[in-house]
């Protein structure tokens, strides 16, 4: 009886660990996106007559969602979310007489008719009429009192991360980050660098956008992803080859 209790217990385990190299299938993740993410309109005629989104999966339209909002959290879109003939596209249609000059968040949530998980997400495109400066620095202005926003956080391995948003307000922002050992020399063996970006108040998030590199051990990244005042997180991933992932948060309100 001890033996087929090993026997069987040793199965177990030849199938458990089988299993894990089974391949994992996604969840309904998005493809396509019209218009695309940090894309800039200059006229509201240049401005598609809906948002579509592509996923993976087939998505269940009745527990599905695309919602577009304006810089004051307000929907613009008509809330006729509709699912194509391919069983994989959603679209939503956009007001038009609701657009202003502004930066606008798509908010989207899936559930998949496939493997029954929800994902969600948010991206970001603008409106920057061109015949009215005036008018947009006044939609955008840097109310923080700063010309930046910086921070340090060292890593228990003594990795510095050199952290900067300029200029630190609502709508276009230049992100830098500086990823160097203590003593200054910059850490080289980066895969990939992430910018993940998230407002639970308003439930805008997680946008998230990979930073480009500009030379070994500095990152750079400008986009309009705080698309709205209020408290912000931002997570930062830093991927490196052959050790961890270096994970760190931070808080940050933008007025």
């Amino acid at each position: 009886m001890r033996i087929l209790y090993v026997v069987f217990f040793a199965l177990l385990y030849v199938v458990g660990t089988g299993l894990s190299f089974f391949p994992v299938y996604g969840h309904a993740s998005p493809v396509t996106y019209d218009p695309s993410p940090n894309k800039v309109f200059d006229s509201p005629q240049s401005l598609p007559d809906k948002v579509t989104i592509t996923f993976t999966e087939r998505p269940e339209v009745k527990a599905s969602s695309i919602k577009v909002l304006n810089s004051d959290n307000q929907r613009i879109d008509s809330n006729d979310l509709k699912i194509s003939n391919s069983d994989k596209t959603l679209s939503v249609s956009i007001d038009k007489s609701k657009i202003t000059p502004g930066i606008y968040t798509v908010n989207w949530a899936a559930l998949s008719k496939d493997d029954g998980h929800i994902t969600k997400g948010s991206y970001v495109f603008t409106f920057d009429n061109k015949n009215n400066q005036a008018q947009n620095s006044q939609i955008m202005p840097n109310v923080n009192g700063s010309t930046g926003y910086s921070k340090n956080f060292t890593t228990a391995d003594n990795i510095v991360l050199k952290f900067k948003i300029t200029p630190f307000s609502v709508g276009q922002n230049n992100f830098t980050l500086g990823i160097v050992h203590a003593n200054g020399t910059a850490v080289e063996n980066i895969k990939n660098v992430f910018l993940e970006f998230n407002n639970p108040e308003k439930n805008l998030g997680p946008l998230v956008d990979t930073m480009d590199k500009v030379e070994a051990g500095n990152y750079s990244k400008s986009g309009s992803f705080i698309s709205q005042d209020g408290n912000w997180q931002i997570k930062i991933t830093v991927q490196r080859i052959g050790e961890y992932d270096i994970n760190q948060q931070l808080d940050i309100q933008v007025k």
